[in-house]
């Protein structure tokens, strides 16, 4: 009985420490990304002419792609739907304009997991 008890404590031990590694790769992945405010470089485009910034979300990791869920935000509201998306390392993608209709808008990561290009491709059909 001794030894079943020992058993158990090292199954669950290890479904643990899975859980923890899982959760690491998570956390270093989003660790690479990074979201840019600047201005777009035509003058002329509707974020420039409302007096806005572009925002771009950058995976800087110098090898790995990125597997992103993001929120966008307007006037503080959470928007419905959700970005997904696969972000290949050293890419940006641009997800729209600060200033929208005179109100803010912003985007939160909401998750972020190293991928293979593969896999991405499986997903999502194409990669940024």
């Amino acid at each position: 009985m001794k030894s079943l008890a020992s058993i158990f404590i090292l199954f669950f031990s290890s479904i643990n420490v899975a859980g923890q590694v899982a959760l690491a790769d998570e956390n270093a992945a989003a660790d690479f990304i990074v979201f840019k405010t600047l201005e777009d470089k035509d003058t002329s485009s509707d974020c420039t002419q409302r007096g806005g910034l572009r925002i771009y979300v950058e995976n800087t990791h110098p090898e790995k792609t990125i597997d992103l869920s993001l929120d966008r935000y307007f006037s503080t509201v959470r928007q419905a739907g959700r970005s997904m998306f696969a972000l290949e390392n050293g890419h940006s993608q641009a997800l729209g304009c600060n200033i929208v209709m005179d109100s803010e808008q912003h985007w939160e990561l909401i998750s972020a997991e190293f991928i293979s290009k593969e896999d991405a491709l499986q997903r999502y059909g194409t990669l940024y």
